[in-house]
């Protein structure tokens, strides 16, 4: 079992990935992140990642570019591959991104 952590679970790309993960017998989102907190969730959802403290195996970011870097430290400190899906994200970020990605597993991927 795979477990995950779902960045922007409330968002579009989040609820059908949620909608996805849900169907899968080999995986399960064990905490969702997002600003929006209410909607019904099978799992916890955090306002702030750093507030989240359930392991998991890998993290699913289909949020926005706000707070991206704080999202990037914590899969580098909990040593958690993440998959980026983020929107806007400035030459700046993704040249931390790219830091980053020396230091953890890192997936960019387009939304």
């Amino acid at each position: 079992m795979v477990n995950l952590i779902m960045l922007g679970c409330n968002g579009r790309m989040g609820q059908m990935i949620t909608d996805i993960v849900k169907e899968d017998d080999d995986a399960k989102i064990v905490a969702g992140i997002d600003i929006v907190t209410n909607k019904e969730r099978d799992y916890p959802v955090f306002t702030d990642i750093a507030d989240c403290d359930i392991a998991a195996d890998a993290i699913i970011d289909f949020s926005s570019a706000n707070g991206f870097e704080d999202r990037m430290k914590y899969a580098v400190e909990k040593q958690v591959p993440i998959v980026v899906c983020s929107t806007g994200l400035s030459d700046e970020q993704l040249e931390y991104l790219k830091e980053c990605s020396k230091k953890v597993a890192v997936l960019k991927s387009a939304n």
